[in-house]
């Protein structure tokens, strides 16, 4: 496909009902738009429906949905947040072999436990753990060389489909998996 789409949502264009009338801004091979309760977008391969609070973002068989919510008990800064969901249909994560941070998730079938920080009762803390033992590689190997941009060491952005016997990128789900006590949420 040619067009290129890109598409923001924004959790400061809620109102005081968690809805919006211009959540979404973005592109769609140049021409601009904006999204609110109830529209949608077709460009190209990728569909974009907004509801009342959520936009679903479907290409082919993957589909992401952010949901925008209030921040409880908040002192101060943004009033919204955004939660966001993935899911790949079918045996599209199979096929296509999805890597990166979030993709790792996707293409391994059990499950990836990395080192996780102690956080201490109180005072300020910086975190150490970067998915050691969870992703491969190293946290860096991830990095993107400017916004928008799919090329890192472990990209399968326009890559073929993987072909039935091929093996994956992965490691074996007991070599990538770590026993450090992680417990999933």
């Amino acid at each position: 496909k040619n067009k290129l789409c890109l598409a923001s949502f924004w959790a400061s264009e809620f109102n005081e009902y968690n809805t919006g009338f211009n959540m979404i801004n973005g592109s769609c091979g140049g021409g601009h738009f904006f999204l609110g309760t109830g529209n949608s977008k077709k460009c190209e391969e990728m569909l974009i429906e907004v509801r009342f609070s959520s936009a679903e973002f479907t290409v082919g068989d993957w589909a992401s949905v952010v949901r925008g919510n209030w921040v409880y008990d908040r002192i101060a800064g943004p009033a919204h947040r955004l939660d966001v969901s993935l899911r790949a249909r079918g045996g599209v994560a199979a096929r296509h072999l999805p890597h990166g941070l979030v993709g790792q998730a996707f293409a391994s079938t059990e499950p990836r436990h990395g080192r996780v920080d102690e956080y201490p009762a109180s005072g300020t803390f910086r975190t150490s753990a970067m998915a050691e033992g969870a992703i491969e590689g190293e946290a860096a190997m991830y990095e993107v060389a400017a916004p928008h941009t799919t090329t890192f060491r472990f990209s399968r952005f326009e890559a073929a489909e993987a072909t039935e016997g091929q093996p994956g990128l992965l490691a074996a789900a007991a070599a990538a998996a770590s026993s450090d006590g992680a417990i999933e949420a």
